[in-house]
């Protein structure tokens, strides 16, 4: 096969392979291709591979693969990639709207990057008791645990976010786990287990929503909730410190619906050939 080309995308630190199948579907096991793709070793390195599709109902779609080759719903860092990557190819646009696996999301230009209406989340658990401890399970787009603890540095985000994860009460399909602390300014701090990358990561957008939903519930934050992520505290440089804000308004139906609002940046572009890998 010949070579196609892709680019490199981090939304949080949250980092994709993003194809653009727009106008062209090769016919691909594109589940397979994810997987060596984001291989970090051997293939070019993320935590998921990005494919912009036409769609019928929006303008366009997006479909999205794990590192190991699992198709999700929804990815909030990613669908902010997604619809960067369309801003700056179409500089007229302001607005643009996404299909995804459940849902259409509309997407804007904002000051602080890209802002994403996601509606309201659905509450699946509110709260049950793992290990003593209570956790809050929403579904933003994918489903989350949420779970409130005294100090994020001391959480064994690998070893606690496996064992949650694959609990038989979300079987079949598991659950993405968020260990979350409120500090005394209001701003969340939020390291989190993706299933399917199976590992921690350095952001997660519809996981800093399903938190920031659990947290303006119950710890009575205000309608606006900054959401630091790892890769905010490990952060090299003062300047770049990509918070995540997250805004919330009565839905038509009187619910609280999200909006996202963070950045999205092109790391590089280049051409693979799938069968070097």
């Amino acid at each position: 096969m010949s070579r196609f080309p892709f680019v490199k995308y981090q939304g949080a630190g949250n980092d994709f392979v993003l194809i653009d199948l727009s106008h062209s579907l090769p016919s691909l096991d594109w589940a397979d291709l994810a997987r060596r793709l984001c291989e970090r070793r051997h293939g070019i390195g993320a935590d998921g591979l990005l494919l912009l599709l036409p769609s019928k109902i929006a303008d366009y779609r997006m479909s999205i693969f794990n590192a190991d080759g699992s198709e999700p719903a929804m990815c909030g860092n990613g669908i902010r990639c997604l619809a960067d990557y369309i801003f700056k190819r179409n500089p007229a646009l302001q607005e643009v709207s996404i299909e995804t696996m459940n849902r259409v999301l509309k997407c804007r230009m904002d000051a602080g990057g890209i802002a994403v209406d996601l509606a309201a989340p659905s509450i699946l658990h509110w709260p049950i008791e793992l290990d003593r401890e209570a956790v809050y399970v929403v579904d933003t787009g994918v489903p989350h645990a949420v779970i409130f603890v005294q100090a994020l540095d001391q959480v064994a985000v690998e070893s606690q976010g496996r064992k949650i994860r694959f609990d038989s009460r979300f079987a079949p399909h598991g659950v993405n786990v968020n260990f979350a602390f409120v500090g005394s300014d209001g701003t969340l701090f939020l390291r989190t287990y993706e299933r399917g990358v199976e590992g921690e990561t350095l952001a997660c957008g519809t996981g800093a929503a399903a938190a920031a939903f659990v947290a303006m519930k119950i710890h009575h934050l205000g309608q606006t909730v900054q959401v630091s992520t790892r890769s905010s505290l490990e952060s090299a440089t003062a300047e770049y410190r990509p918070l995540l804000r997250l805004n919330f308004f009565a839905s038509a139906q009187g619910e609280h619906a999200i909006e996202m609002i963070g950045g999205a940046k092109q790391v590089f572009e280049g051409a693979v050939d799938p069968e070097s890998l």
